[in-house]
């Protein structure tokens, strides 16, 4: 903990933060990704601003009124930056939404003042074609400032925590850890590999050695709401962001309300429960999506269904007892990518698992048909369980659908996936499917049951394509 003096060492820390030791730097930030963070948004803005004038320019008429209207959504789209943890999905969001109250304010100055209805379109050029770069230019910064370089502060356990989170991200990258743990007799200079420095009046001279973009620091017996508010003093005039994770790390945003009560903030959280018209919206879209998906890839099923039988004997379809919403067994239907007899084949190949859990996994598994291979990479085999959405069994997002034996063996905390039915595809798919370890695998599944929303699923439908087409973890 911070005392409430600052002493000659942490002064020193902020005049000549070259005069500490550091461990040696792990990795360099590449040159264009700093500039990236650092300037990405000022060329957003000068992006957006300059493909907006070029519209209002090219404009007959009515420049004037296109100007004032390119002018109002510049400064709703960018008038509070998002920060460095807001996700994608909603930075797109919210420049989308910029968009709509100039368009009203437009259509609302036509109807009460009078201006002629031509000045809609080139004034609705420029601020569609402006939000359009500032969509591009967003998504390519999000892209390219990747990874973000983190600073950990904690004890040793939220440290670990940390790491062990952010291990395959691509998105994370831990370069180094303020211990602060105040009985501590010696600290120690790594923590899962990463370098350690016990002393949180260094935070800015680590800040500078490591090229750090963002500052995390969870709540711990030794760390306190006051360390923070001096933490974030002590980086003010550095270029690198701060963020708390702790007990809310769970917990969805859209879940989370910041409020205050008496001077003391309170985060109000929303019960993991989705309301009545989101639940019915998600199930209609649902049967509809899968009859007409079905529909579509007919052909495809049957010409799948007569390659698996040329290949090798037995039933093209697979049948097997699975476990839905709150604990009801359903058939799952699947084309076979395994041999007639791959059940009892699995009791001699027991002790050659790769999975580190209760699931049976193995990159190089015998059972496996050349047809099989094949469609399991591409995860076609996974087409014919649209029958079982829209007999309402499944659901085109959720969790993986999980076999009898293996829902006996989960842990209370782990059968909360059971609270919505089994998806398609789910986090645990686009996240790297059997590349993962059983236990972060049960941690998406758990965080999606409690958390959904339908524009969470539409992201993650969006992200299937890809983890398709990568083919990562599937086999």
């Amino acid at each position: 903990m911070i005392s409430s003096g600052v002493g000659d060492t942490v002064a020193k820390s902020f005049m000549e933060p070259d005069a500490l030791r550091f461990p040696e730097r792990r990795s360099e930030p590449h040159p264009f990704r700093v500039w990236c963070r650092r300037w990405g948004s000022q060329a957003e803005f000068l992006l957006a601003t300059l493909a907006g004038m070029v519209a209002v320019l090219s404009a007959d008429s009515f420049t004037h009124i296109a100007l004032g209207t390119l002018l109002v959504w510049e400064v709703l789209s960018f008038h509070g930056s998002t920060g460095l943890t807001t996700p994608l999905h909603h930075q797109l969001r919210l420049v989308a939404r910029s968009v709509l109250l100039p368009l009203c304010g437009l259509a609302a100055t036509v109807v009460f003042l009078g201006i002629p209805e031509a000045a809609v379109v080139p004034a609705s050029t420029a601020v569609l074609v402006a939000a359009a770069t500032s969509l591009l230019c967003r998504a390519l910064r999000w892209r390219l400032q990747s990874p973000l370089r983190v600073l950990l502060v904690g004890d040793r356990v939220a440290i670990a925590h940390a790491m062990a989170r952010w291990v395959r991200s691509e998105r994370v990258q831990p370069v180094a850890a303020l211990l602060v743990e105040p009985d501590l007799d010696r600290a120690p200079t790594e923590i899962m590999g990463l370098p350690v420095v016990a002393d949180l009046g260094a935070a800015p001279a680590v800040v500078k050695s490591f090229d750090v973009d963002l500052v995390v620091m969870s709540p711990s017996p030794g760390v306190t709401s006051i360390d923070l508010r001096r933490l974030a003093w002590r980086l003010e005039d550095t270029r690198a962001g701060l963020g708390v994770m702790g007990i809310l790390d769970s917990v969805a945003p859209h879940r989370i309300t910041p409020g205050l009560m008496e001077g003391a903030t309170v985060n109000d959280v929303r019960a993991p429960r989705p309301t009545p018209t989101a639940a019915v919206i998600k199930a209609a879209v649902d049967r509809l999506a899968a009859a007409v998906l079905l529909l579509i890839v007919t052909p495809v099923l049957v010409a799948m269904c007569v390659a698996v039988r040329l290949d090798t004997p037995g039933k093209a379809l697979f049948t097997q007892t699975r476990v839905g919403r709150y604990g009801r067994h359903f058939k799952v239907y699947k084309m076979r990518t395994m041999v007639q007899d791959a059940e009892s084949v699995k009791i001699d190949l027991a002790d050659q698992n790769e999975y580190d859990g209760i699931l049976f996994k193995m990159r190089a598994d015998p059972r496996i048909t050349r047809i099989g291979a094949l469609l399991r990479k591409t995860s076609l085999d996974e087409l014919p369980q649209l029958i079982n959405v829209l007999r309402g069994d499944m659901s085109l997002v959720g969790p993986r659908p999980s076999l009898p034996s293996e829902v006996e063996a989960m842990d209370p905390d782990t059968l909360r996936r059971l609270v919505v039915k089994p998806g398609i595809t789910g986090l645990w798919q686009v996240s790297g499917r059997s590349d993962l370890s059983w236990a972060e695998a049960s941690a998406l599944d758990t965080y999606y049951a409690d958390n959904w929303s339908l524009t969470g699923d539409l992201s993650i439908l969006g992200r299937t394509l890809g983890a398709v087409l990568s083919a990562r973890g599937a086999y």
